[in-house]
């Protein structure tokens, strides 16, 4: 007892008391502060904010102040380019103060993102503690950091060296501290399916390539997301909805419901040969593609989804989303059959003509394989979309034009310009080319020329490698003839009397064109100057006349028959014969194009001779088959997206029903 007595009388004696942590003397930390945050370009202009911040200030984006921008009650559009971020960088010690010994290289870096652009752009120098700097990056969206670090910056590496200019690069200090300091947060919009799908700088290819992204928002995340559109769009401040509209052996498609209008005259470098009626593109870049390696358990047409994520992805030119994970929002096949398309219905596939596949006012080579323009954003902007084809002719020859049974097509392009221009090697083609031979019968069986002339001919080995078949599209001409009028530049009228007029117009020697008139009329064909006269062939009022120029015949005259009430309205237009590519093995595998009309089996030869003759309307996805030729591949989901319009005197081939 006496021991511990005293032992507490000499702690007393000694006192206590308690001593400030002296800090860390070095540098610990930086001070970043963004004060720009611009395009990567030479215009350097300040990022634009999304529709409904720039609304509060007059829709006038220059009003937006500096200090709002990147807020977030004010955020940054999505940026599907470079941008720069100018920063003022300040070294810190361990109690916060300004650290003046400092100097040396700091590198950058942000999350989430990725720095481009060259080496000038990582890095920045501090002299006395301070400095200034600006970085360059790419795929920012939702809450962005730009860090600075006292280490050494990443170099790009290439074939195993070392690229970029390294003159660029600072001397390496002899030590560094691994400080770091991160800026306030800079607030973007989060990603849509749009921002992965509109072309960035003239390019196809999705800005966002190889990044993991997630599109959506869960209820219980946050506030849910809502479309940025220009203020007279419908769909501005609609909360995003995610749609499946088709499902497959390996994936599933996706549309943005609410997705915004997007202008043809904004989207950089789109080659528009005949623009729209209301001048934006007739899709919304909003769909997608979802590659699940399986069929997606789960999920099925006419599904709402709330969130998709994955890593995006370029796949034969088709942007998709793969290794997918998602959150199901409402499941359709729950509720009753008659509410299973509430939301598809919403949805009504766009029609692919002649505007979308890229016709001018006149004929083009190039017009023979739709939207082949690697430039045409019409079709672009319905990739992975439901769409319509139709009246479409299927093949009347397949054609093996594997010569060599490597089961491997050479490709084709067109070359040159003007008169010139042909269909050709994509490349320099050597003199002793030996796919040369494949590639003439691909070019003519593909086109409908030279061997196969005035009939449609699919390349046999695409087919049974891949199921893909080339059919013959809807021809130029008026409406109430149920023709193609997308691209009234090409349809010509004329007014035939009780004399006859001539088309003074002179047409393609060989040409095919489409003629119908609403009065019964007297037709003849031949060189310029060449009259009509009542011994001449009897078009029927409402018929069109399907005819191939022979010879020396440029023109075509008409003159009112003598069973027409009155002067008989004429008009015709040349028929480009464009072809697309369809896919219909897993959607209706009982129906056999590659047939014969001479078939033993009698049933078979009946079912060929009405396939033959009958035009069909298709609905489908639309791919971007870079590689392939045509380009273009609409793949039915089932036998329902399907429907025919039957020969004279036959029916449908089975089991396609009839169009209503």
């Amino acid at each position: 007892m006496k021991r511990l007595l005293l032992l507490t009388s000499l702690a007393l004696m000694a006192g206590c008391y308690t001593k400030e942590n002296e800090g860390t003397t070095g540098l610990t930390s930086f001070r970043v502060e963004v004060t720009t945050v611009t395009t990567g370009d030479s215009s350097a202009a300040l990022l634009p904010v999304v529709n409904s911040c720039a609304a509060r200030y007059g829709n006038d984006q220059a009003a937006v102040p500096l200090a709002v921008r990147g807020t977030p009650e004010c955020l940054y559009s999505l940026p599907r380019g470079d941008i720069d971020i100018g920063l003022t960088i300040t070294a810190l010690d361990g109690n916060g103060g300004e650290l003046t010994s400092f100097n040396g290289p700091v590198s950058f870096r942000v999350v989430p993102g990725d720095l481009t652009g060259d080496y000038s752009k990582r890095w920045a120098q501090l002299t006395n503690g301070k400095g200034t700097g600006s970085v360059r990056v790419a795929h920012l969206y939702g809450e962005t950091h730009v860090w600075v670090q006292d280490e050494p910056f990443d170099l790009d590496y290439s074939d195993g060296g070392i690229v970029g200019d390294l003159n660029q690069v600072p001397p390496e200090p002899a030590t560094r501290t691994f400080s770091t300091g991160l800026s306030n947060a800079i607030r973007f919009e989060e990603p849509s399916i749009a921002s992965l799908q509109t072309p960035e700088g003239g390019l196809e290819t999705s800005a966002f390539i190889k990044q993991f992204l997630r599109i959506g928002r869960n209820p219980e995340a946050g506030e849910p997301l809502v479309q940025n559109c220009d203020p007279s769009d419908p769909n501005n401040g609609q909360q995003m909805k995610l749609l499946i509209t088709g499902t497959d052996s390996s994936g599933f498609y996706v549309t943005d419901m609410t997705a915004c209008r997007v202008l043809e005259k904004n989207v950089t470098g789109a080659n528009i040969q005949t623009p729209e009626p209301d001048g934006f593109n007739p899709g919304r870049f909003n769909s997608l593609y979802v590659y699940n390696y399986q069929f997606p358990e789960g999920l099925d047409a006419g599904d709402l989804i709330w969130t998709l994520s994955g890593t995006v992805a370029e796949f034969t030119s088709t942007t998709q989303i793969s290794f997918p994970a998602w959150t199901l929002r409402e499941n359709v096949r729950l509720l009753p059959q008659s509410e299973w398309n509430k939301y598809l219905d919403q949805v009504p596939p766009v029609e692919v003509n002649g505007r979308l596949c890229g016709f001018s006012g006149s004929p083009y080579l190039d017009d023979l394989l739709c939207g082949y323009s690697y430039r045409n954003f019409k079709m672009e902007s319905l990739e992975s979309s439901l769409v319509k084809l139709r009246r479409v002719k299927f093949p009347r020859v397949f054609k093996n034009c594997d010569a060599n049974g490597n089961n491997d097509m050479p490709m084709f392009c067109p070359v040159g310009s003007g008169a010139g221009r042909s269909w050709n090697n994509c490349f320099e083609e050597p003199p002793d080319d030996p796919d040369l031979p494949e590639r003439k019968c691909v070019i003519d069986c593909t086109l409908g020329i030279g061997e196969f002339a005035g009939t449609i001919c699919a390349e046999r080995t695409t087919y049974t490698n891949f199921g893909q078949f080339v059919v013959e599209m809807n021809a130029t001409g008026p409406a109430s003839a149920n023709l193609d009028a997308s691209v009234p530049g090409r349809i010509t009228k004329l007014t035939a009397g009780t004399t006859s007029v001539n088309s003074n117009k002179l047409l393609s020697a060989g040409a095919r064109l489409n003629l119908v008139c609403d009065q019964p009329v007297r037709v003849r064909f031949g060189a310029d100057g060449v009259t009509a006269a009542a011994g001449d062939t009897l078009l029927a009022a409402n018929t069109p006349l399907e005819y191939t120029l022979k010879g020396n015949e440029t023109a075509v005259a008409v003159v009112r028959d003598a069973t027409a009430t009155a002067n008989a309205t004429c008009q015709y237009a040349p028929d480009s014969r464009s072809r697309i590519s369809l896919q219909l093995k897993d959607a209706v595998p009982d129906l056999n194009p590659d047939c014969s009309e001479t078939d033993a089996d009698a049933a078979k030869a009946l079912q060929c001779k009405q396939m033959r003759a009958a035009t069909f309307d298709v609905v489908g996805h639309l791919k971007h088959v870079g590689p392939a030729r045509p380009r273009w591949n609409v793949l039915p989901r089932d036998q329902d997206d399907l429907c025919c319009y039957p020969g004279p005197g036959l029916e449908c081939p089975k089991p396609i029903k009839p169009c209503p």
